[in-house]
């Protein structure tokens, strides 16, 4: 699994590259939301990363054209009461679980996104078993990955959220320790995959089974291991922020 990437926070940039709208009102409530409740509407950090229960900008396909808007990572689906509890991972969609899983399997063929990473993070065993964080990058300097996604609302609450989509590791990544790795899709694939209604699962599987072409390098991060932690205790905000003011972004 993937539990943190850095990603690119520059909408400007982001609209430029992909030719996508700004959904401008959405990330205005969102960044209210933020002033209100920092601790549970957050944002990327300084260096652009993000973790489960974090916010980032996400391209979707919305009235006819590419439009970027403001998703949670880690999906929480639009019919669940409560917060899916922490031990159940929503922020990462295996490719072969797409239909398999009942969480992803509305979502497959309907609900589909891109989101723009430079490159992801993850937790190995060195040679002596100890636990270290390694960051994997591709020799682009970013990668298109595709996502699932799903909008809750209750009169309290309300947001998009998100997974990645990952698949067996190419062969550095498993030397490296690692037993998964985000899809990366082919730029010109993006607006067949953004636009799936009418195709078959066939025609869409295609898109995700044609990668980009890249290969990865991998550096160890000296960093402490309180990331993990704190970012579990972001659903217990995200179920105290339900007893207190709405937001409504859809």
């Amino acid at each position: 699994m993937c539990f943190s990437v850095q990603i690119f926070r520059n909408l400007s940039e982001l609209s430029r590259m992909f030719q996508a709208e700004i959904d401008k009102q959405r990330f205005l409530a969102f960044e209210r939301e933020q002033r209100k409740n920092s601790h549970v509407f957050k944002g990327p950090d300084e260096d652009d990363r993000i973790f489960p229960n974090t916010f980032l900008p996400v391209v979707k396909w919305e009235e006819n054209q590419r439009r970027i808007l403001p998703m949670r990572y880690r999906l929480r689906p639009h019919d669940a009461k409560e917060e899916v509890p922490s031990k159940y991972n929503l922020f990462n969609a295996r490719v072969d679980s797409l239909e398999a899983r009942k969480t992803w399997r509305p979502l497959f063929g309907q609900n589909h996104g891109v989101i723009v990473l430079k490159r992801f993070y993850e937790w190995v065993s060195d040679a002596e078993g100890k636990k270290v964080l390694v960051s994997f990058k591709p020799k682009q300097d970013y990668m298109t990955v595709p996502v699932l996604y799903d909008f809750y609302e209750s009169p309290v609450v309300s947001f998009y959220s998100c997974a990645l989509i990952t698949k067996d590791p190419p062969s550095e990544i498993e030397r490296a320790g690692h037993d998964r790795c985000p899809i990366f899709i082919k730029e010109d694939l993006i607006d067949t995959w953004l636009q799936p209604q009418g195709k078959s699962k066939e025609e869409i599987y295609s898109l995700l089974n044609q990668p980009q072409d890249t290969t990865y390098t991998f550096d160890i991060v000296q960093e402490p291991n309180k990331n993990k932690e704190s970012n579990r205790d972001q659903l217990d905000l995200f179920a105290e922020s339900e007893k207190s003011s709405p937001i409504s972004e859809k």
